[in-house]
C-alpha cells in the first residue's frame, strides 16, 4: 500500500506543475469576490466596459505537464478565473514563438446580467467557422466540393434559416457534419483535422485500435470566439 504522505506530496507537486504557469500580473485592490462563477465568456467589444468590474490580468503559459496547445493554456486560465470570481475575459495577446513559451494574456472581469445580455446580442448569428492546421492548408469537403482551409486561418459560411451545410473529411473512415440553418442560431465553431487514431469502427477480429482519415470536432464556443479574434490579426 502506498504511503498516504507520498500520495499527498505527489498531489501537491502535480498541482504546482499545473498552476505555476498561470500568473496574476495585476489584480484589483477593491474587487470583492461574490462566489465562484462557472462562466468564462469571451467579451466581444473591449471598448464597451459598462457593467464590467475589473478583477485581474492573467498570464497563462505552456508547460510540460499543463499542456502546450492554445486550448490547454486557455483552459488553465479559465480554471483560475473561476477561483478569482470573474465571469468574462478580454483577450489582450497571444505569443507563440520558438524562442519562448507560448503565452496568453487575458483581462478578467465580473460582468452584470445586463452587460452579459448586451454581449450576447452583439454576437453573429447563423454562421459556421472552420479552423484547420497551424502550419499548412487543411482540405475539407463543403456541400460536396473540396476546399482548403488556409494555414493559420479559417473559413466562414453563412447558414440562413432553411439552408443546409454539409461537411465531410476523410471519406468512409473520416467524419461528416450537417448543420441546419435556423432563425437566430448561435455561431458554430469546428476544428478540422487530418488522419489519426480512434474515431473509426475497427474491422471485425481486430484488437480494437482504429485509424481515422480525418475528424471534424466542435469547439467550445468561447474558445472559438477568441481563436477567431487571434486569427483575424
Amino acid at each position: 500500500m502506498k504511503s498516504p504522505y507520498l500520495i499527498i506530496i505527489c498531489l501537491l507537486l502535480a498541482g504546482r506543475a499545473y498552476s505555476q504557469d498561470v500568473d496574476i500580473l495585476r489584480q484589483s485592490e477593491t474587487f470583492q469576490r461574490q462566489g465562484k462563477h462557472r462562466q468564462f465568456i469571451y467579451w466581444n467589444n473591449p471598448s464597451d466596459t459598462a457593467g464590467l468590474e475589473y478583477v485581474a490580468t492573467l498570464s497563462s503559459k505552456a508547460s510540460a505537464m499543463g499542456g502546450k496547445s492554445l486550448w490547454e493554456i486557455w483552459n488553465h486560465a479559465g480554471n483560475r478565473s473561476v477561483r478569482l470570481g470573474s465571469n468574462v475575459f478580454i483577450c489582450r495577446s497571444f505569443t507563440d514563438s520558438s524562442d519562448a513559451k507560448a503565452e496568453l494574456i487575458l483581462d478578467l472581469y465580473l460582468a452584470s446580467e445586463a452587460a452579459l445580455s448586451r454581449n450576447t446580442e452583439r454576437e453573429e448569428k447563423n454562421v459556421v467557422y472552420l479552423f484547420g492546421n497551424k502550419g499548412k492548408p487543411m482540405p475539407v469537403k463543403v456541400n460536396g466540393e473540396e476546399v482548403d482551409i488556409p494555414a493559420n486561418s479559417f473559413l466562414r459560411y453563412e447558414t440562413p434559416p432553411g439552408s443546409t451545410l454539409k461537411l465531410s473529411k476523410g471519406g468512409i473512415t473520416g467524419a461528416s457534419w450537417t448543420i441546419q440553418g435556423e432563425e437566430g442560431k448561435a455561431p458554430v465553431f469546428l476544428s478540422v483535422s487530418g488522419p489519426g487514431l480512434g474515431g473509426a469502427v475497427p474491422p471485425a477480429g481486430s484488437v480494437g485500435i482504429s485509424i481515422n482519415s480525418g475528424r471534424i470536432t466542435p469547439m467550445h464556443p468561447q474558445f472559438g470566439r477568441m481563436l477567431l479574434q487571434l486569427q483575424k490579426k
